[in-house]
């Protein structure tokens, strides 16, 4: 037993006796206080109130699909349409009359040459005039001298046939003049030696766009001296261009002529150029193991330039696929999904893998199926809120 020996000690003993009886009084009357996962987890799951006339919601659907074959090719011009201007004949050139970017209708004047040809081919169309009025007339002479047995009848076949000649080297004379861009009427003129001179207009001999030029003022051209002869200008009809595209191998099976075939240039993705296939190449190139296929397309506004690289997409079927709109995909932190609807005011956050879009609708590889309910529209105002 232990005995208090002064009063101050009994007082202070007492005080801390009486603190201890009204903390345990206090601990038996005290409830324990619920924890906070207990309180969620009576609680009900949040709804989000969302007018609905804003919010579309809608199973996904299967749609048709092109199969597209993508590819890689490259602008040329229509060969159909495309005209490459030589020299008719040697000479000098006096003046250069089109410019690259012009546009050129039939018998527009390309350039002025100076040809000592043409004087050689005027005087040759002269001397064989000449040469088939004395004939005809020598012709003519024979067969009246047979008429009355003053000569053989071998004299008169030899006089026509000295007329047949005279006639035909006229005729190449003249055909020689119009190579030179000489008609019929200026050689009436020839005749009367009123047209002497030495030089040749160039003409288009149809219309388009110049789109190439290789001479210039001064420059002797030269005529039949070489194989390949120089191209002076280069006109082409831009309305339509070739898109040569390279299929490989395994792909070719697939490829068939007139299959429609989409253009996108890489500078403007958005601009399509529609056309289809009219050409497949029967040899397969040894260096990249792929075969030229060619589609015509109309060039809107001449965008699409020679040499260009573009993208190439060809139809080579359809097929049906699971799609949904657009507007109901959502990405975030590298997460595609989409939100799904449950009870009315829930909405449940759904990860899915799509693939390629189809005008305002996106295929669903993986995540939904026809059975779910999909927001399509709406749907950026409850991604927040759904779970």
């Amino acid at each position: 037993m232990v005995r208090l020996s002064s009063p101050v000690t009994r007082i202070v003993v007492s005080r801390v006796s009486a603190l201890l009886l009204l903390a345990f009084a206090a601990g038996c009357d005290r409830s324990p206080v619920p924890s906070q996962a207990a309180v969620n987890a009576d609680r009900e799951p949040p709804s989000v109130e969302v007018p609905a006339r804003v919010v579309t919601i809608s199973p996904p659907q299967y749609r048709t699909r092109a199969t597209l074959l993508e590819t890689g090719g490259k602008v040329q011009f229509d060969e159909d349409r495309l005209i490459r201007v030589h020299a008719p004949a040697s000479g000098r050139v006096v003046e250069v009359l089109a410019a690259p970017g012009d546009v050129v209708e039939p018998g527009r004047r390309l350039l002025v040459l100076d040809s000592p040809d043409l004087g050689a081919a005027k005087a040759d169309y002269l001397k064989a005039l000449s040469d088939a009025e004395r004939s005809d007339k020598a012709f003519k002479l024979a067969r009246d001298l047979y008429d009355v047995q003053a000569i053989a009848l071998k004299d008169v076949r030899d006089a026509e046939n000295d007329d047949r000649k005279a006639i035909a080297e006229r005729e190449r004379s003249a055909a020689r003049l119009r190579t030179f861009g000489i008609g019929d009427d200026r050689l009436a003129e020839i005749v009367r030696r009123v047209d002497s001179g030495t030089r040749i207009d160039v003409v288009a001999p149809r219309s388009g766009v110049v789109v190439e030029r290789n001479v210039t003022s001064g420059q002797i051209v030269s005529y039949g001296t070489s194989d390949t002869p120089l191209n002076l200008f280069v006109i082409a009809d831009l309305a339509h261009v070739w898109v040569l595209a390279d299929v490989y191998e395994p792909d070719i099976p697939r490829i068939k002529l007139g299959q429609p075939a989409t253009v996108t240039p890489p500078c403007c993705p958005h601009d399509r150029y529609e056309g289809a296939v009219t050409y497949i190449s029967d040899v397969v190139d040894k260096d990249t193991r792929t075969v030229k296929v060619r589609v015509v397309v109309p060039n809107r506004g001449r965008a699409l330039k020679g040499e260009m690289f573009v993208r190439v997409a060809i139809a080579t079927g359809s097929n049906r696929v699971l799609a949904i709109p657009q507007s109901a995909v959502h990405r975030e932190e590298e997460q595609t999904y989409v939100l799904v609807a449950g009870r009315p005011g829930d909405y449940q956050r759904r990860p899915v893998t799509v693939g390629a879009d189809m005008d305002g609708f996106i295929e669903v590889l993986s995540g939904v199926t026809p059975e779910d309910r999909v927001v399509t529209t709406g749907s950026i105002l409850l991604k927040n809120a759904a779970k």
